[in-house]
């Protein structure tokens, strides 16, 4: 399940990050992550240096990291997934 969510979760925070950084606010309001599932997935990416979170003005802001700003999205996509049947032989 949790494999889903950051899959998911994960390519919608970096897309809505792509043009530059956002307060976590408008972020949680582009992205249809509510509650914990939202700092789950955050929190994650920001562990595994795709994304970091600083502090201006008493606002709390996400950008991509350099290393956020190269990643593949390709692998991180929709686009990417083949089913829960492709390595199954079910088909």
């Amino acid at each position: 399940m949790f494999g889903k969510l950051m899959w998911i979760g994960g390519y919608q925070i970096l897309e809505s990050l792509k043009n530059g950084p956002l307060r976590i606010s408008e972020l949680k309001n582009k992205v249809p992550l509510y509650g914990s599932a939202f700092d789950i997935v955050l929190s994650q990416l920001m562990i595994i240096g795709l994304v970091k979170k600083y502090e201006r003005d008493g606002e709390e802001y996400v950008e991509l990291t350099d290393l956020g700003k190269s990643y593949p999205y390709a692998y991180y996509g929709p686009a990417y997934h083949h089913g829960p049947w492709h390595h199954h032989g079910y088909w």
